[in-house]
């Protein structure tokens, strides 16, 4: 790209996008567009306002370096130090797995039972209202009312394996009565979570634990408990894109093994950690996963979750109870 041209936002759109495209980079105009977006610190909307804008030399200088880092099969959400999900801002590193749409039908899914666990929390005469039929209306009415500002139960959930703290912080926007634990064994990935957190002014909400989680003892039981492990075998990372296999934390990615170990070791603690109306959310791998976590987990209650492309992507767990509430 010679820099002695003048570039317009158009032109240099167009000739970036060949270019990756040429370095066989997925999705290259999309790409492009944010790093343009990065360098302008503009919207994707502003972008196309201004087509006919002239970069400046100084918007060049920002901008090549990063062409070239995803030219090199560079995460582009890595290059930006940005990502999106499920529609609110993250920091993201080398030092954390970049956050991917599926794991937005976990949230969907965690924020649908949320609701369903408060009102199975709430006292069945919630209602502040006065049954005697001497009570006026006006009175009942006025009750009613109270009722409404009635705090809903507080809803503890673990979120294992936080990283960037996607998942935690999105549950925490939306559920307002849930309190989080955020439990992360790496320390780099520790530095991006809080960091998230703090943005988003949550950190009176969600608590940061630095534990393995073999280590790890919880001080309650949990309403809910999240997770996206690591769930690739260890002989497929060689196989992975390189954007994935090169760039992402190796830990984040496999557990060095058949990419079920972490499954296992959940099928062990959950009976201790789930209240005994609490559920459990995890990501896996897809189809192939699909009958050995159905295997792992015979002892639970299960639902298979599909993500948007219709494949298997989260199993929903509750504890089997007898008919006395037993376990």
């Amino acid at each position: 790209m010679a820099t002695a041209t003048t570039w317009t936002v158009l032109s240099i759109l167009n000739w970036s996008t060949n270019y990756l495209t040429q370095k066989d980079i997925e999705d290259p105009k999309t790409v492009v567009e944010w790093l343009l977006c990065e360098t302008l610190s503009c919207s994707r909307i502003d972008l196309y306002l201004q087509f006919d804008h002239v970069m400046s030399e100084k918007e060049l200088g920002k901008f090549k370096p990063m062409l070239q880092q995803c030219a090199a099969k560079q995460p582009v959400q890595q290059v930006v130090g940005s990502c999106e999900f499920y529609g609110i801002k993250l920091a993201v590193n080398d030092k954390v797995l970049i956050p991917r749409p599926e794991t937005e039908r976990l949230v969907e899914e965690g924020i649908r039972l949320a609701k369903i666990i408060t009102e199975s929390k709430r006292p069945r005469n919630a209602s502040a209202t006065d049954s005697r039929e001497e009570k006026h209306t006006e009175e009942t009415q006025e009750n009613l009312e109270i009722s409404e500002f009635v705090p809903a139960p507080q809803i503890r959930i673990l979120d294992i394996g936080s990283g960037s703290g996607c998942i935690a912080i999105a549950l925490a926007l939306h559920i307002p009565q849930a309190h989080i634990t955020a439990l992360e064994k790496s320390a780099d990935a520790i530095e991006v979570l809080k960091r998230n957190i703090n943005f988003h002014n949550l950190d009176k909400r969600i608590q940061v634990v630095h534990q393995d989680i073999k280590d790890y003892q919880p001080k309650f039981e949990f309403d809910m408990i999240v997770s996206n492990p690591p769930y690739i075998a260890d002989d497929e990372i060689a196989s992975l894109d390189k954007t994935v296999s090169y760039y992402e934390p190796r830990m984040a990615l496999s557990d060095k093994q058949d990419g079920l170990a972490f499954y296992r070791f959940f099928r062990k603690q959950f009976p201790v950690w789930l209240k005994d109306e609490g559920v459990a959310l995890l990501e896996y791998g897809g189809n192939d996963q699909t009958a050995e976590l159905k295997s792992i987990f015979s002892d639970f209650s299960q639902t298979i979750i599909k993500d948007y492309q219709q494949d298997d992507r989260v199993i929903l767990l509750r504890k089997k109870l007898s008919a006395d509430g037993g376990k």
